[in-house]
């Protein structure tokens, strides 16, 4: 199975790692690497954004209450 057939299949993790390595690739690989980069790069990123899209809301960190000023009248 190819690559970019593959790649719906992979963790979050295994993805990151995957869309660094070709960032990496498009920039310093051979002729060969940079096409290869480069034909992936637009299917890593559409994962990512259906990743995204679909990920359930994150819940906002548990916020602190004011505290009360102290009331220098009294």
């Amino acid at each position: 199975m190819a690559i970019d057939e593959r790649i719906a299949g992979y963790s979050d993790k295994e993805l990151a790692s995957l869309n660094e390595n070709v960032r990496r690739l498009a920039q310093s690989g051979t002729v060969q690497q940079q096409a290869e980069a480069e034909r992936l790069m637009p299917l890593i990123d559409a994962e990512l954004a259906a990743r995204k899209a679909n990920a359930p809301p994150r819940k906002a960190p548990p916020g602190r209450k004011a505290k009360k000023a102290a009331d220098p009248a009294t």
